[in-house]
């Protein structure tokens, strides 16, 4: 395995997307946390909450009244639980959809839409006790607690800040109305509810940025990883090399099997060389069969002096058509008047074949 001041390089998408896969993905467990706690609050204070809270008060007297209680058999019974529990049930079931939409928003938002076989699949090593103990130790672990008691530590700073100034005002409450108190009350629980929360939140986003360091850490990669996936995916540098120099061969190969079909050769005289094919009326223009430069220009001009295929020194032409002209099409139209004086110079050497270019020109 790489030692880990090896892995000096950022993972790669396909790093992210192979460990997406197995379920390791940057997720913030105190920031599903704070989302669902927030939640629980504002349902607390909602209509919502006080509809339950009278369902629930309403069940609980009349059963502790002894109006429901009257059963003659254990069917009664049946009766009767199913009935409080199927009232209480339909009562909640908005609240607890809320909360499962609110997790389940708080995933996604973290790691989007996933659902991974193989992160949910048993791993037996997981029971060995001697990987527990060093996962007990590791550096998650003490992260974790630590964190744990620096929030232990700001809730009972922030409860003692709040709490100590209102209890003079407390202690004067004493005999005074339900109603006056329970102002009181309120009031202070909602300031001490939103200020905790205010310290999980800030708490959250530290450990979503820590968890999101730790996830890129764990993903790091060696140079030499990084260079081994870029073969995987590309393929080997030497193999495409290869096969890059099989296919420039056959396309030679092929290219001087084309050249006993040529009309024509135009050179430079060793630098480039060019073979045409004009055979009208079925080309409106003539056709490039063959070219190449140096030693390639040699072969091609060696092999129509073979053919007794007309050579023709034109250093510009030739230039021209290897430059722009392509193997196996017709000429560029701006090159057509260049090439009608090399046709021309053609026709003086072989005045029967020009009468048929003159007939299709």
């Amino acid at each position: 395995m790489a030692d880990e001041a090896d892995k000096t390089e950022p993972a790669t998408p396909k790093k992210k997307e192979d460990a997406r896969k197995k379920g390791q993905v940057a997720q913030s467990r105190d920031v599903s946390t704070v989302l669902l706690l927030i939640t629980a609050t504002l349902v607390a204070a909602s209509p919502l909450a006080a509809r339950v809270a009278h369902v629930v008060t309403e069940y609980a007297v009349r059963i502790w009244g002894g109006v429901l209680i009257q059963p003659g058999s254990i069917a009664d019974f049946h009766a009767l639980f199913m009935n409080i529990g199927l009232a209480v049930g339909v009562t909640m079931f908005p609240i607890a959809l809320v909360f499962m939409v609110v997790g389940l928003v708080s995933n996604v938002v973290q790691i989007g839409w996933m659902l991974s076989a193989e992160a949910m699949a048993p791993k037996f090593e997981k029971m060995n006790p001697i990987a527990g103990m060093k996962r007990f130790v590791s550096t998650d672990r003490l992260y974790e607690l630590g964190k744990s008691l620096i929030r232990l530590v700001l809730v009972v700073t922030v409860l003692v800040w709040l709490l100590t100034p209102a209890m003079p005002e407390v202690f004067s409450y004493i005999g005074a109305p339900a109603a006056a108190i329970g102002l009181l009350a309120g009031g202070i629980l909602k300031q001490t509810v939103w200020t905790i929360l205010a310290i999980f939140i800030v708490v959250a986003a530290i450990d979503y940025m820590w968890q999101r360091l730790q996830y890129e850490k764990r993903l790091r990669m060696t140079k030499q990883e990084v260079r081994d996936e870029a073969k995987q995916r590309e393929g080997d540098p030497q193999v495409k090399s290869r096969i890059r120099q099989i296919q420039r061969e056959v396309a030679q190969r092929r290219m001087f099997e084309a050249i006993d079909d040529a009309d024509l050769v135009v050179v430079n005289p060793t630098h480039f060389a060019v073979a045409l094919q004009y055979r009208p009326p079925e080309q409106s223009s003539p056709k490039v069969i063959a070219k190449g430069r140096n030693h390639v220009a040699l072969r091609i001009r060696r092999r129509a002096e073979e053919l007794g295929i007309p050579i023709v020194e034109n250093p510009p032409v030739a230039q021209l058509l290897y430059k722009t002209a392509k193997v196996d099409r017709e000429i560029p139209e701006e090159l057509y008047q260049a090439v009608a004086e090399v046709l021309a110079y053609l026709y003086k050497l072989n005045p029967r074949k020009s009468n048929g270019w003159r007939a299709a020109s």
